[in-house]
């Protein structure tokens, strides 16, 4: 939508308050304490909606997306607002959610051949989900750390995983079917392929000859598939999937609202595995955080997370009742979960100390589950520590989930190191190691004259390293604005377009979420620290 006057807003405002209030059981909101707060998200970018509608049901949905695709009003649904990419705001309708209804409902379980499934709405709360599952004895394998505040649906919508990941893979992996609204209002059940619109249907077969038919495409799918990887659209569903109502579940993973509303989802458990150990190891140099890596994660190993030692500081000094102990060292947690645990925490402390790694103190494992949850929570109370350090020292979220194969770890390690070091930049760097995956937040100051430009060099150089290694410009949090312009750097032109395909066939008029997945626009824009 192009930018509108403070006049022409003002009209549609109030032509959208008209059109919509009488039409849903939800609310149409437009005072401006709701408009600010949700004219922002986890990400560094500010963008005021014309107005904020809170869905109640199914029909509210589908109310919305109808009107808004005849008004040729963008819509972006939006979950708790956690997304750090810029998926979570827009310009014109800003869709939520309500969870009093029956979209903040844990639906149904189901024990079928197999195993365990829930069907569950997408505003319910990921941890509240858990809990439900827990019990019952199962849970949900992909759990981000964001758990306590992202919703189900958010955690589709940005293929979400987790520390986890290493051993359990993304929620694409325990997604069954999914219900979604698609842009024409149409409501489609991928459980029952019945329900697709035969043009989606035709269309996602044909798409799916042409990637195959495709040797470098298909080729360039296989050699990336298993990865730890949420850039673009889930095409990996191609290669395992025949009928479109499972190919469209599984694009949906990841597709940040830009094809479709989903309402609920239902999701495949796992039973739980009694009993836990964490494993602290503290080593002095950051290039042999990346060699043990490589080594530990060849075991049974259920998470392996990375702290370096500048993020253990900012934790220790800004939560000093969550301090890890030992002073500040790169510092790995390694979590071994089931019946075989004690022996993984043997193998795992025989091979950190019988290398030549630099340790800095003595290895321990914690095995009472007060330690070990004390342990995590420094661990998850890294990014809101970080983000804001100090007045002229802000950490955006601008290369905060990349990822390479976890053999190139290393190699990457040290050429991240060395490029901070060249730039002058202090970073902390964090995250899901075991998986490739790491949380770079390079400190900078906001009030810097130059900081459009300068943000922009360093994206530019860090993901110039991340691609050399055939990495991933997202592996967990999705698409957004701050990550459109690098996407065919990633994927290939190819690709890409058969993405756009993807984009054509559900959503033609661009009116879901526009400028998330493909845009013209630099990533710059809009940008408020």
């Amino acid at each position: 939508m192009a930018r509108l006057g403070v006049g022409v807003r003002d009209r549609l405002r109030r032509h959208l308050v008209e059109l919509l209030g009488p039409r849903i059981r939800g609310e149409v909101l437009t005072d401006q304490r709701t408009l600010s707060r949700h004219s922002r998200d986890q990400s560094m970018y500010c963008e005021e909606p014309l107005v904020v509608v809170r869905a109640e049901d199914v029909g509210d949905v589908v109310e919305v997306l109808e009107q808004g695709r005849q008004e040729g009003v963008p819509i972006t649904a939006r979950g708790a607002g956690s997304g750090t990419a810029g998926a979570g705001i827009g310009c014109g309708i800003l869709l939520v959610l309500s969870d009093d209804g029956e979209l903040g409902q844990i639906l149904a379980d189901a024990l079928g051949a197999d195993g365990p499934t829930v069907r569950v709405g997408a505003a319910v709360l990921h941890d509240r989900l858990q809990r439900h599952l827990r019990d019952g004895g199962y849970f949900l394998p992909a759990d981000p750390s964001s758990g306590a505040m992202s919703l189900i649906g958010g955690n589709v919508a940005t293929k979400a995983s987790g520390p986890h990941a290493l051993k359990h893979g993304s929620i694409d992996r325990y997604m069954v079917s999914a219900r979604v609204v698609l842009a024409d209002g149409t409501h489609v059940d991928t459980a029952r392929p019945e329900t697709l619109p035969r043009c989606v249907r035709d269309g996602l077969e044909a798409l799916r000859r042409s990637v195959l038919a495709d040797d470098e495409s298909r080729d360039r799918l296989v050699a990336r598939d298993g990865r730890k990887i949420a850039s673009g659209y889930n095409l990996f569903g191609l290669l395992r999937r025949e009928c479109p109502a499972q190919v469209l579940t599984q694009l949906l993973a990841g597709s940040v609202g830009t094809l479709g509303v989903v309402t609920d989802v239902t999701l495949r458990a796992e039973p739980v595995q009694e009993g836990t150990t964490t494993t602290l190891v503290r080593l002095e140099r950051l290039s042999d955080v990346g060699q043990a890596v490589q080594h530990l994660r060849c075991l049974d190993v259920a998470a392996i997370e990375l702290i370096n030692r500048r993020s253990v500081a900012m934790v220790n000094a800004k939560r000093p009742k969550l301090a890890l102990p030992g002073g500040d060292a790169h510092t790995l947690l390694i979590e071994c979960t089931g019946e075989g645990r004690l022996d993984t925490v043997r193998q795992v402390e025989a091979l950190v100390e019988g290398n030549d790694y630099s340790l800095a103190s003595p290895v321990v494992t914690v095995a009472s589950p007060e330690e070990q949850a004390r342990l995590w929570r420094a661990r998850k109370a890294l990014m809101p520590v970080v983000r804001r350090w100090a007045p002229d020292q802000v950490a955006p979220s601008l290369v905060n989930d990349v990822g390479v194969p976890p053999e190139h770890l290393a190699s990457f390690l040290s050429d991240i190191e060395r490029l901070f070091e060249d730039l002058g930049i202090v970073a902390a760097i964090y995250g899901h190691a075991g998986s490739g995956n790491l949380h770079l937040r390079p400190l900078v100051d906001p009030n810097r004259r130059d900081l459009a430009g300068w943000l922009k060099r360093i994206a530019d150089a860090v993901y110039e390293i991340v691609l050399s290694y055939d990495g991933t410009i997202t592996a967990e949090h999705g698409m957004g604005r701050l990550r459109v312009p690098y996407l065919e750097r990633e994927w290939g032109v190819a690709l890409v377009e058969h993405m756009r395909t993807v984009k054509s066939l559900l959503d033609p008029s661009d009116m879901l979420n526009p400028g998330t997945m493909f845009s013209e626009r630099p990533f710059t824009e809009g940008i408020c620290l």
